[in-house]
C-alpha cells in the first residue's frame, strides 16, 4: 500500500480544513443544486395503544416551519379520540369510523405542541403522524466519506490493507482540535489518531475517515452486534470476485458470518467483520478488471442505515438532495437470512437512495427491518464509541446550509467546527443519526 504523507489539509474528522484541495476538485464536480420537495414527518409516527380503564392523554412538542401540514391518523378499532395542536381542537370522536385513516389539515408554528387522549377501551390502538410539504436547497454535493471508530489504528490499517486499500493518508490530522471535539458534542476536547482510507491513490470521496480515540475520549461500546440495529450498521463494497475474495481474506484471518448467499432480488453478497466486529459487505458486480491473485474491490457502493420508519426516513434525505431511488424490500430464509446472521425468516423493507448525475454513485440504503425487529436506538453522541455512526456531506455554501436546517427545525449536535473560511457541522437525522456536513463558510 503507498503511504501519502501528506500535509494537505481535508475535511475529515478532526482535520485542519481550510484551503481544502479534496474540496476544491469537489465543488468542480459538482451538479447543479436545485430545491427539492419533500413532505417531512414533523411528529410521529406514534401508535397509542387502548387500555382499559380512565382515558388516558399523552403530549408532547415539534418543531416545523410557519405553515400548513396534516394531521393523518390511522384508526385500527377505534371510534373516538380528542386531539389538541397548539391548544386548539382538531379531532373529536365525530371524525372516526372505526376503522381506515383520518386526514385532517393543520396549520404549524415553529415551535408545536399535541395532546392525544384516547378512551379507556381494552382494544384498539390509534396511529398519529404530523406531515408537511417543505421544499429547500441545501446544496449537498457528494458524499466525502462515514466515519468508523477502532480500538488499535495499527491493527486497522492492516486490517485496509488486505482489502486491498491502496490509498492513505496517515497520520491525517491533529491529535487535538477543540473546535471539531465541541462540533461532536465533546465538552471540551478530544484525544485521536485519525487515518483516511481510499481504494484510489491518491485518495478520492468516498473514503473512510477512520478515528481511534484515545485516553479518557474513548467511549468502550462495541459497535453493532446484529445488522438489524437502529443506526448505521455497515458500509456495502462491491468486487469482480466474490468467492476470490472471500477465500482470500479467510487465508488472512478475516471473519465471516456466512458463505455468500444469493438475495431474492438475485445479488450475491457476504458480510465480514473487522478486527472490532464492525460488518462490511461485498456484493459482487461486473465492473472491473476481472479476478487478481488478491482482493478485487472496485467502489463503495452504499451506506447502510436501519431505520424505524421508512417514510420518515425517505422523505428527510429527499429534503437533503436525494431525489433518486430505487426499491431495496427483501424477504427470505434460509441461506439468505443466515447470511445476515439470523436462524428464522427477515423481511425488511428499504429504498436506495441517491444524490442523482454527477455524483460519486454512492447511496445510503435505508432498510426498515420488520423482522426480526429490534427498537434499540442509535447510539447517542459523542460519536466515540466503536464502529460506523457518522456520515459526510459536502456543500457549496455551510453558512447557508446550517441557516436553512435550523429554519427547518432540525436541531444541530454542536457548534461549528474548523476554522472561520471552512467548517464542518453535524445534524440529526430522523433516527438520531449524525449527518456532518462541511463546506465553506461565508459569514
Amino acid at each position: 500500500m503507498t503511504r501519502i504523507k501528506s500535509s494537505r489539509t481535508f475535511p475529515a474528522l478532526g482535520l485542519r480544513t481550510a484551503g481544502s484541495a479534496l474540496f476544491v476538485g469537489l465543488l468542480a464536480l459538482a451538479p447543479g443544486a436545485s430545491a427539492n420537495e419533500a413532505n417531512l414527518t414533523r411528529f410521529g409516527p406514534e401508535i397509542y395503544e387502548l387500555v382499559q380503564g380512565k382515558p388516558t392523554t399523552y403530549s408532547a412538542t415539534f418543531r416545523a416551519i410557519d405553515g400548513p401540514a396534516k394531521l393523518v391518523l390511522q384508526d385500527n378499532g377505534i371510534d373516538n379520540a380528542w386531539i389538541k395542536v397548539n391548544g386548539r381542537s382538531v379531532v373529536e370522536p365525530k371524525d372516526f369510523k372505526g376503522n381506515g385513516e383520518v386526514v385532517v389539515p393543520l396549520n404549524l408554528n415553529q415551535e408545536n405542541t399535541i395532546e392525544v387522549s384516547v378512551p379507556g377501551r381494552p382494544i384498539g390502538a390509534l396511529g398519529v403522524r404530523v406531515t408537511q410539504v417543505t421544499q429547500a436547497n441545501l446544496g449537498l454535493m457528494r458524499q466525502g466519506y462515514f466515519g468508523l471508530n477502532t480500538t488499535d489504528m495499527k491493527r486497522q490499517r492492516a486490517f485496509y490493507d488486505t482489502l486491498g486499500f491502496i490509498g492513505e493518508i496517515y497520520p491525517a490530522g491533529p491529535e487535538t482540535s477543540t473546535t471539531f471535539a465541541q462540533a461532536l458534542g465533546f465538552p471540551e476536547d478530544y484525544l485521536i489518531h485519525v487515518s483516511l482510507h481510499s481504494l484510489e491513490d491518491p485518495p478520492t470521496a468516498p473514503f473512510v475517515d477512520t478515528v481511534q480515540f484515545r485516553s479518557n475520549s474513548y467511549r468502550e461500546e462495541p459497535p453493532y452486534a446484529n445488522l438489524n440495529r437502529i443506526g448505521m450498521a455497515y458500509a456495502t463494497y462491491s468486487t469482480t470476485d466474490l468467492d476470490g475474495d472471500v477465500a482470500y481474506l479467510q487465508s488472512k484471518g478475516v471473519e465471516f458470518i456466512s458463505a455468500p448467499a444469493k438475495a431474492p432480488n438475485g445479488e450475491r453478497f457476504v458480510f465480514l467483520k473487522d478486527q472490532d466486529g464492525t460488518f462490511l459487505k461485498l456484493i459482487e458486480t461486473a465492473e472491473g478488471d476481472g479476478p487478481t491473485p488478491g482482493p478485487d474491490l472496485v467502489r463503495l457502493v452504499n451506506t447502510n442505515m436501519n431505520v424505524a420508519d421508512l417514510q420518515r426516513s425517505r422523505e428527510f434525505y429527499r429534503l437533503l438532495g436525494f431525489t433518486e431511488s430505487e426499491p431495496g424490500s427483501q424477504a427470505g430464509s434460509g441461506d439468505f437470512a443466515a447470511a445476515h446472521g439470523f436462524d428464522g425468516p427477515i423481511e425488511f423493507e428499504g429504498e436506495d437512495v441517491s444524490l442523482g448525475d454527477g455524483t460519486d454513485g454512492a447511496t445510503i440504503q435505508l432498510r426498515q427491518w420488520k423482522s426480526p425487529y429490534d427498537d434499540a436506538p442509535s447510539y447517542p453522541p459523542p460519536v466515540n464509541h466503536l464502529g460506523i455512526d457518522r456520515i459526510n456531506f459536502y456543500v457549496k455554501d455551510l453558512t447557508s446550509t446550517i441557516k436553512t436546517m435550523n429554519e427547518l427545525g432540525y436541531e444541530q449536535l454542536g457548534p461549528i467546527g474548523g476554522s472561520p473560511e471552512f467548517g464542518i457541522v453535524f445534524f440529526y437525522d430522523p433516527d438520531g443519526i449524525k449527518v456532518q456536513l462541511a463546506g465553506p463558510r461565508t459569514e
